[in-house]
């Protein structure tokens, strides 16, 4: 048993697939969560303050998980490897809070109980997410990061569409407990691959396989050392930096999410399985283009064509609030819908990269998810910032505000220099 399987240190294929599925299992909730069902809401006459804070709240867990990466980074089974045992954890209650949708009879009416799980949701997601970040920092050579994060931000961005698509259908044909089934399944199999892939060849299976901890996997440190290093690593000029693009895209993120199914529906009339189906349809064009963007990130850098593809958002927002009068053009709108979706994907593996970029090996898992952290925290932020303008603002307003957002974003990303190995580079003081 030790020495066949798959194995993440000794494989490229593997670190690919596996990155890829786990970001894939990640896109199940938000295809669900955060595109089909509110556009759903919306239908069915939820007031759009109302939506926007759902999705605040569910989005909290995201914004704190940074209290998840110093756990892993402690606590540790190593025998199963450094970060799998997270990993397997945190799919497995994913799966099982995907499936307590189906206690909802009515989520409409029970909007405090559709809130509240999917917040737990988002709990288990977001770890997830910590777990494998930090396990694809330790394992992944860093030649290798920009395609990796191609091969994960095409996985997700085939998650949410594929999940949008299929939820968006289900959700008005037959309610919440089979849409829930249904993702439950999905995320289940998944589930079962991950157990499937070790880290390292000498690593146990299962609890009860034969096996020993890799030597190459050093004992946890203490919360004290790990503290006093990240102490040392976040504060630097490029750390500071780094952390401002993340909270800004969040920003950007979570104001854009929380905007357009509302907008889809109650400004451009459509259905919420024409919203879910343009998703499906755009998201997989621009799980493509990320997949490609892999190799050119790793050549040009991921500062370059991040702050390419977040021009073309801020033109994007700025020439869809200053055209109002073809707002009832069906070609115009579904180009202007396309176009945002599709540039989604392209946003996200780029900033993956930019944070990994400058993250040190001995606290991977923590340092890395307190700049997810930060971007998600201004997710949150961003939603609720909605939510507060929606009532007062005019949907031109909406869209312009948007640029500004970006623009914001565009200043952040110009700041930005990075001139070396992360070792190295976070060795800077900030100015």
């Amino acid at each position: 048993m030790q020495g066949s399987g798959w194995f993440l240190s000794t494989s490229a294929k593997v670190r690919y697939s596996t990155g890829a599925l786990a970001y894939f299992a990640q896109g199940i909730p938000m295809g669900l969560l955060h595109i089909a069902l509110p556009a759903w809401l919306a239908v069915e006459g939820v007031p759009a303050a109302d939506i926007a804070a759902f999705l605040g709240i569910i989005m909290l867990p995201w914004a704190f998980k940074l209290l998840v990466g110093p756990l892993m980074d402690h606590f540790e089974f190593l025998p199963m490897g450094k970060r799998r045992p997270w990993v397997i954890g945190a799919q497995f209650g994913m799966v099982v809070s995907l499936l307590a949708l189906m206690w909802l009879d009515d989520p409409v009416a029970q909007f405090g109980l559709l809130t509240a799980i999917g917040f737990m949701i988002n709990v288990f997601t977001a770890s997830q997410d910590v777990a494998v970040d930090g396990m694809s920092i330790d394992l992944v050579p860093l030649e290798e990061e920009g395609r990796l994060n191609a091969f994960m931000s095409f996985g997700k961005a085939i998650g949410w569409a594929v999940t949008s698509a299929i939820t968006g259908s289900l959700l008005v044909l037959y309610g919440i407990k089979i849409t829930a089934l249904v993702c439950g399944a999905g995320a289940a199999a998944i589930f079962i691959y991950l157990v499937m892939v070790r880290e390292r060849h000498t690593e146990r299976l299962f609890p009860w396989s034969k096996g020993e901890a890799s030597p190459k996997n050093e004992p946890p440190p203490s919360f004290t050392q790990v503290f006093s290093d990240l102490n040392h690593v976040l504060w630097s000029r490029a750390s500071l930096i780094i952390m401002l693009i993340m909270f800004i895209d969040g920003i950007v993120s979570g104001y854009g999410r929380a905007l357009m199914p509302i907008a889809a529906v109650q400004v451009f009339d459509f259905t919420t399985p024409q919203w879910a189906d343009l998703n499906a349809v755009m998201g997989l064009a621009g799980a493509v283009v990320a997949l490609a963007l892999g190799p050119v990130i790793d050549r040009f850098g991921a500062k370059t064509i991040m702050g390419l593809t977040i021009l073309l958002t801020g033109v994007h927002a700025f020439t869809l609030a200053g055209t109002q009068e073809m707002w009832n053009n069906d070609t115009y709108v579904l180009v202007m819908m396309s176009l945002w979706i599709l540039l989604l994907p392209v946003i996200m593996v780029c900033a993956l990269a930019l944070a990994m970029s400058i993250c040190t090996h001995g606290e991977s898992a923590t340092q890395f998810a307190i700049y997810m952290s930060v971007s998600n925290l201004g997710a949150t932020g961003g939603s609720f910032f909605y939510g507060m303008v929606a009532d007062v603002t005019s949907w031109s307003q909406n869209y312009a505000l948007k640029g500004l957002l970006v623009f914001l974003l565009l200043l952040a990303i110009l700041m930005f220099r990075s001139h070396g190995h992360p070792e190295e580079l976070l060795e800077e003081k900030p100015d």
